[in-house]
């Protein structure tokens, strides 16, 4: 980063004071709105604090994998798809449904001359 001279230093800050000062003015109203929702609903600082230490301890339900938060004509909520069964199986109990790469204990074993048909279930 280029040194900038005291002057130009002090200008930039003068800006960027003037841009916080700007920003400040519109959040006043902003909690102002806020306090008084929170005065109409009957709602208080200890309960928004409760109902984020529920969210971060799982109180709050997430969304379901597999769906979108959005709601429009772009993107449709798609219906969350079952469980696939399992096709393989090894004498360790390792699975894979046969989708997606193939895992490393089947790897390993075609490549010790096995059969893949030989662990299909």
């Amino acid at each position: 980063m280029p040194r900038l001279s005291p002057i130009a230093l002090k200008a930039r800050i003068d800006r960027l004071q003037k841009q916080l000062a700007a920003i400040e003015t519109k959040k006043a109203p902003a909690i102002r709105k806020v306090q008084n929702l929170m005065k109409k609903l009957g709602v208080t600082i200890s309960d928004l604090k409760a109902s984020t230490a529920a969210s971060k301890a799982g109180g709050i339900p997430k969304p379901k994998k597999g769906t979108t938060q959005k709601t429009g004509n772009s993107q449709k909520t798609r219906a969350r798809r079952g469980k696939v069964a399992v096709k393989f199986r090894d004498d360790n109990g390792n699975t894979w449904t046969g989708r997606g790469k193939t895992p490393r204990w089947l790897v390993e074993a075609e490549k010790a001359g096995k059969n893949r048909d030989s662990f299909k279930i």
